[in-house]
């Protein structure tokens, strides 16, 4: 398979590798158990009472079927802090690593997926293409072909 940046065909490794295994990570997604996920987490989606007793989430548009692990990484990408990470971690609860190392390689491709599919390349999303050009989505996928095997 190959992939164009920047006017210039470069063959990467992380195609093939996922092109040759992709029943065995679309297998590994499917047996995950799944939960009510948001999918939306921002502050301009929340109200919160003065005195901080409760909040309200609201704009459930993009709510959805998914695994625990996948609702955890879209909240903790909206925080500001490494402290509020850790309160939400705290109260949330344990997850399966596993789907952490799913949620590796799946959400890297669907987003990629979602970003190449609009009229131009989406600022939010070169991160991860420089995790598919520094190898980082190459790791992640074969940590989770091993895990899997």
């Amino acid at each position: 398979m190959t992939v164009v940046f920047s006017d210039r065909n470069i063959q990467l490794p992380v195609w093939t590798l996922i092109e040759d295994n992709l029943n065995k990570i679309r297998s590994a997604a499917i047996r995950l158990p799944r939960t009510l996920n948001y999918n939306d987490f921002h502050y301009t989606n929340l109200v919160v009472a003065r005195d901080d007793s409760s909040a309200l989430v609201f704009d459930y548009n993009l709510l959805g079927k998914g695994y625990v692990y996948s609702d955890i990484r879209n909240v903790c990408c909206s925080l500001g802090s490494d402290d509020a990470r850790k309160a939400l971690l705290t109260e949330y609860g344990n997850y399966d690593e596993s789907e952490k190392l799913v949620d590796d390689v799946v959400n890297s491709l669907y987003s990629l997926y979602v970003a190449c599919q609009r009229e131009s390349f989406p600022n939010w999303a070169n991160d991860l293409l420089d995790k598919v050009k520094d190898g980082t989505l190459f790791t992640a996928v074969k940590k989770l072909l091993e895990e899997t095997a």
